[in-house]
């Protein structure tokens, strides 16, 4: 990725739970972003969510879910991200359980490999 190039943050709400070909689909989508070459995804937790049903997903021991929301945030350039988000959307369709895919400009001040990454291709 070249930072004059239009950045992007794809932005992938789903559940803990949320399963496609046999593994959560946070993990396909990462491998997936990996294979199509894209700079970079991070994947993380939250501890409370509400969204389309309205059900309330909490951490809380006597709650009724346990699948917590994950926010997917994949970064690369506008154009690859728009190729990659319809492939997001299938992975969601899916797996059928519904989520959240956004997308938004940004901008990207520094993005190069740490020293024990220099020498890996």
């Amino acid at each position: 990725m070249n930072l004059t190039e239009n950045t992007g943050i794809l932005k992938v709400y789903v559940g803990e739970s949320d399963k496609v070909h046999g593994r959560p689909l946070y993990e396909e989508i990462v491998f997936e972003a990996r294979k199509a070459g894209l700079a970079g995804a991070t994947v993380c937790k939250g501890f409370m969510s509400f969204g389309a049903s309205h059900s309330v997903h909490t951490m809380k021991i006597f709650a009724l879910s346990n699948d917590m929301p994950v926010i997917i945030d994949i970064i690369d350039t506008k154009d690859k991200l728009e190729l990659f988000a319809k492939h997001v959307s299938d992975l969601m369709d899916q797996s059928k359980k519904g989520g959240l895919l956004t997308y938004q400009d940004l901008e990207v001040f520094k993005y190069e490999k740490g020293e024990k990454y220099k020498n890996l291709q």
